[in-house]
């Protein structure tokens, strides 16, 4: 029986079982409260390798070679594991090649860095398959392949040659095979086993060596060196260790004893680790640590671990030993509002296909983390820095929304490649670069928000075909779990209509309800109004991709906000009432007072006065939006205002030196002229902002006149064309 780690909650196990008289290998997956989720499945024969694939998205189980050379594959996802679902939705053959000559000894699968699996074979030329070709001193007696086979691909590669010899040994073992740490593709521990005869007293002793084999993902072979053996013992065990090196263990007299040595497979230490009391022995490849099992008395287990020095300096914070800074760092509090992280490798590195991605922890251990975004090395949205060791993420505004909460960034094996050999890199796995981010402040108060999206072509006929306020009802949902933001925060008002720039696509509005709870620190609707149109920006880098009724979504029309001019101008229509409420009490009683009178001057100046307001307030806020009206805006409304005040005092002044009667009254009243000033230059410059008006007014109807005008006579033209024709024909005709 074996166990095998699928998720985070749930195992396979893996056990033999006869059908009939033939053995094969079954599994079944529980959770580790001993649930069942699914019935027996059969995954092979009994010799089988089941594994799962880096990503977790599914597992492999790869049958032993038959005498033809074709070891058949089956792949499972596990995707709805959850829901009782483990469907091979893939299979096929690995083919073992020069079989005519050579015969098939052995062969080993093992993990690939980028999602996927390899196979290698080792070939023994067979003596009675050949002729008298075996004399050729140059013909390869051993060979090593070595074929891939990726997640996202249907057939394996062809075997890459990776290792021949002439010599005749007795045999070739493959021990192990796994990534290398340092961009050097993947390396291999091999036992190479010989027999050589002293020719002087013509005896033979057989020897035992230990070599390490390492090879590019391409096939090509980086080098071939022998590991050397510290004890006298032959039968050694030896790991390949995660941060460099290797470990060799030898059993003697019931005690382990471990040795250490380096890359290049040379002895550096020696540790005496386990006693004869110990029954069993592992390591923990990730953390550089060996654990003993000592049976004790009442069904008791002792554990005793001891770390394993490491060869490098190189960090472990997070798990992967070419990354030597994040930042943020591990832990860290962090603003929300930062544009972007940055991950620092200890070797040049080049993007790749595999995707990074941000996830906001899930309060409730039974539901998922929350996607925040997500995407591949080579979309050009990451950067690599001018030194090549830096890689820069960008940020989306909506990716730290929630204050004073946890997140953590998962980088997939193969994000990024090394710049000198094209090797994939490891990645770093969930839920170990975690940080947090700074609690909210007391936001603004923002009222209610109604905003306008656009379903894509899909979701338009979807919406039409299904209740509108179930299709609705269902979105909010989800889009509150997106954001994330309590669903009582947004509602439908039940309004769409056709996009009329695209008619076989339908607008939906959402309305953004202000916060009502004063206890509860919660964003305002203008912070969840940006977030939610970042989100739809990016939409194919987010979560709403993922979900049903966002998907729906069209990321190619903005999140805008709809208008509502009652709320909008409320102010402007209070003052505006207020005004002629006061104004028309006044016009009346001027009226009675003196029938004769201008009294409509009570209204002119008030709206003199008030559109001097509102042209002052558009050239100080709105007309900055377009900057190069600035100048001439500027210019339009100065001048006329210069120009008037001029002449109204020119005619004050003018007043006053010829009319004796003006004069006389201006000095007995003097302190009326100012009251009396005032709107007359009010009047005097908005009558000529008013001409000024009037003149670019009938400048543009001039102009419509004018292109009628050149319509008409085409028409005319056209008309006079089409009467001649009519003449020639009946001319004709009559002829």
């Amino acid at each position: 029986m074996n166990i095998l780690p699928l998720t985070d909650n749930h195992i396979m196990i893996i056990y033999v079982k006869s059908n009939n008289g033939v053995k094969g290998k079954y599994g079944i997956i529980i959770n580790y409260s001993n649930e069942s989720f699914i019935n027996e499945i059969y995954l092979g024969n009994v010799n089988g390798f089941v594994e799962c694939s880096i990503s977790g998205k599914g597992l492999i189980n790869i049958e032993k070679p038959d005498k033809e050379g074709i070891a058949t594959w089956s792949w499972f996802s596990i995707l709805d594991i959850t829901r009782g679902k483990v469907i091979e939705h893939k299979n096929g053959e690995f083919h073992v090649p020069d079989l005519l000559s050579y015969t098939l000894v052995d062969s080993l699968n093992f993990i690939l860095i980028d999602e996927g699996f390899g196979s290698m074979y080792i070939l023994k030329y067979d003596e009675t398959k050949g002729s008298s070709v075996i004399k050729d001193p140059n013909l390869p007696y051993w060979k090593v392949y070595i074929s891939f086979l990726r997640e996202d691909i249907d057939s394996p590669t062809i075997p890459y040659l990776v290792y021949q010899t002439t010599e005749k040994l007795n045999n070739i073992k493959i021990k192990s095979c796994t990534a290398t740490y340092n961009a050097e593709g993947y390396i291999c521990t091999m036992i190479l086993n010989n027999t050589i005869t002293n020719k002087k007293n013509n005896k033979s002793q057989t020897v035992i060596n230990y070599y390490q084999l390492r090879f590019l993902s391409t096939g090509a072979l980086v080098r071939l060196n022998i590991v050397s053996n510290p004890t006298n013992n032959t039968d050694i065990d030896l790991k390949i260790l995660y941060y460099g090196g290797f470990l060799t263990m030898e059993k003697l007299e019931g005690v382990r004893n471990f040795y250490l040595l380096d890359d290049n497979g040379n002895y550096t230490q020696s540790r005496r680790s386990f006693g004869p009391e110990f029954i069993h022995f592992n390591m923990f490849r990730i953390n550089n640590t060996i654990f003993g099992v000592n049976n004790q008395s009442d069904n008791k287990f002792e554990f005793l671990l001891k770390s394993i020095p490491r060869l490098n300096n190189r960090s472990t914070e997070y798990n992967c030993p070419i990354i030597e800074t994040t930042k943020p760092a591990i832990n860290e509090i962090i603003d929300p509002s930062i544009k972007e992280i940055i991950i620092k490798y200890n070797i040049p590195v080049k993007l790749s296909t595999a995707n990074v991605s941000i996830f906001q922890l899930s309060d409730d251990p039974d539901k998922p983390d929350l996607l925040r975004q997500m995407f591949s090395g080579d979309y050009k949205l990451c950067t690599v820095g001018h030194d090549n060791y830096t890689v820069h993420i960008p940020i989306f505004e909506s990716t730290f929304s929630q204050p004073n909460s946890s997140y953590y960034v998962l980088v997939k094996n193969d994000f990024v490649i090394s710049q000198e050999r094209d090797e994939p890199l490891m990645g770093v796995r969930e839920k170990i670069w975690t940080f947090s981010t700074k609690p909210l402040k007391m936001a603004q108060h923002s009222d209610s928000i109604t905003g306008i999206l656009r379903l894509n072509e899909e979701g338009s006929l979807k919406f039409l075909q299904t209740n509108h306020l179930v299709f609705s009802k269902n979105m909010i949902q989800e889009i509150s779990k997106i954001i994330p933001v309590n669903e009582r925060r947004l509602s439908t008002s039940g309004i769409w209509k056709y996009d009329p720039t695209s008619p076989k696509k339908i607008l939906l509005s959402f309305n953004i309800n202000e916060a009502k709870d004063d206890h509860t620190i919660e964003p305002n609707s203008q912070i969840i109004f940006e977030n939610l149109r970042t989100l739809i920006k990016q939409k194919r880098f987010t979560a709403l991709s993922f979900n049903e009724y966002t998907s729906f979504i069209d990321e190619s029309a903005p999140f805008v906000m709809a208008r509502d001019h009652l709320k909008e101008f409320y102010p402007l229509i209070i003052i505006f009432s207020v005004g002629l409420v006061v104004l028309i009490p006044l016009y009346i009683l001027a009226r009675i007072k003196n029938p004769n009178g201008k009294n409509s001057a009570i209204f002119e100046t008030c709206f003199i006065i008030q559109d001097f307001a509102v042209d002052l307030s558009f050239i100080l806020l709105k007309v900055k939006n377009t900057p190069h009206l600035v100048i001439p805006t500027k210019i339009f409304f100065i001048l006329p205002i210069v120009i008037n005040i001029l002449l109204a005092i020119n005619i004050f002044v003018s007043e006053m030196a010829k009319n004796p009667s003006f004069s006389k009254w201006g000095l007995y009243y003097n302190s009326v002229i100012t009251y009396d000033l005032i709107p007359s230059l009010a009047l005097a410059s908005g009558g000529l902002v008013i001409g000024n008006k009037l003149i670019l007014r009938s400048y543009h109807v001039l102009l419509r006149w004018i292109h009628r005008r050149d319509k008409i006579k085409e028409f005319n033209k056209r008309r006079h064309l089409s009467a001649a024709s009519i003449r020639s024909l009946r001319s004709n005709f009559e002829n």
